[in-house]
């Protein structure tokens, strides 16, 4: 009878039989005890009661070469939990994530991951009650998405664009009190072209925001159906003319008489400037900012081509307008330009419309003032001409 003498396993063999790969039963991690060694500097290196680790973290699911890949459930030591997918050790792929609040696990984010952050499509939980559902990038809410405040919030619902995330883009916000905003944002404020709807008294805002603040537009009666598709929530107080205009005693807003000479010049030649100031400030590329004598002479080559004072021109002047201007523009390119608009040459443009297809199109074409195109502001006869 012959006996098998018993195989001694080398290092790599037992390397070998550590690895962690394919489905795993509970992998528990440990970590250094730091009470352990807090006792032992304290006592001069002569031991301690402690053990030297304790538990860390725990893991149930697929492996490869050693780290998490495929399908699995980690626990850490706070108590947080994920279980999805895991590609290098790293969450990657759909999975769900619970946090440890007050002894109980609360579902905080269910969505895309990539490389251990939130990135995709995602639905975000906060601990207020306020939901998420839209687009990440870098843990960070970025592209489209929608954000639905926990009750009693002076808000009900922001739709739109997020960037870094901010409420950024175009996007509408739905108050608890019926008002709504509708336009463009940056860093979480209004700003740009937008509209404020006020469901108290059936009237709208419609111009230009810098901050966060209305700086210069229309205040007008809003369009019939402006609210049937809108909730009413609470009562709170979303107005930014506050305490600037008053109700009458029957609780009718009024708006004031107000008597300009050519208003919507004077207002389109505002809203110009504050988007060529914004420009300025921003250090916007893709984007030539004009001087302020710049402007003016642009308005006079606009109130050249509208000859009753309307405070618009058509599609059909603006190879004109921009020729004059010293815009190097061909036909071709203009008229490439209003069909990406979606417009014809009957369509109108206002003053600040011309401007910023100016802006645009001289910064595009490397436009630079020289003695070949160059602005007269008024200094000969009082014309608008170009050397």
């Amino acid at each position: 009878m012959s006996t098998r003498k018993p195989t001694l396993m080398t290092t790599t063999m037992k390397d070998r039989a550590a690895e962690r790969n394919g489905a795993r039963r509970t992998v528990y991690g440990v970590r250094a005890n730091n009470k352990y060694h807090e006792e032992v500097r304290m006592n001069g290196g002569r031991g301690s009661t402690e053990f030297p680790f304790k538990g860390g973290d725990t893991y149930v699911g697929e492996w490869a070469n050693n780290v998490e890949e495929g399908f699995g459930t980690k626990t850490w030591v706070k108590g947080h939990k994920y279980e999805g997918e895991w590609m290098a050790g790293m969450r990657h792929g759909k999975g769900t994530f619970w946090v440890k609040e007050g002894g109980r696990l609360r579902k905080q984010y269910a969505g895309d991951w990539q490389n251990d952050q939130r990135h995709g499509q995602g639905i975000f939980m906060m601990a207020n009650g306020d939901k998420f559902e839209g687009e990440w990038m870098s843990n960070e809410r970025h592209g489209a998405g929608v954000i639905k405040y926990a009750e009693g919030s002076d808000c009900i619902m922001y739709d739109g664009s997020w960037a870094n995330g901010k409420r950024t883009g175009l996007g509408v916000l739905t108050m608890a009190n019926g008002d709504r905003y509708e336009g463009h944002w940056l860093d979480d404020k209004k700003e740009g072209p937008g509209r404020y709807f006020y469901r108290s008294t059936s009237k709208v805002y419609e111009g230009e925001w810098v901050d966060d603040i209305p700086k210069c537009g229309e205040f007008k009666e809003a369009p019939p159906g402006s609210f049937d598709d809108f909730p009413v929530g609470g009562q709170a107080d979303a107005n930014p003319f506050a305490g600037v205009a008053a109700s009458n005693s029957a609780g009718v807003f009024a708006l004031p008489d107000l008597k300009l000479i050519q208003p919507d010049s004077v207002v389109t030649e505002a809203v110009a400037t504050i988007r060529q100031q914004r420009a300025k400030d921003l250090g916007a590329p893709g984007l030539k900012v004009f001087e302020s004598k710049e402007i003016q002479s642009l308005k006079k080559i606009f109130a050249a081509y509208d000859e009753r004072d309307t405070g618009f021109v058509t599609c059909g002047d603006l190879l004109g307008l921009l020729q004059a201007a010293g815009v190097n523009v061909t036909p071709s390119t203009v008229e490439d330009l209003v069909l990406s608009l979606e417009a014809d040459s009957a369509t109108q443009l206002t003053f600040a419309e011309f401007v910023d297809i100016a802006a645009l199109l001289m910064d595009a074409e490397g436009y630079e003032p020289d003695q070949s195109a160059e602005f007269d502001f008024g200094q000969g006869d009082g014309q608008d001409t170009y050397m």
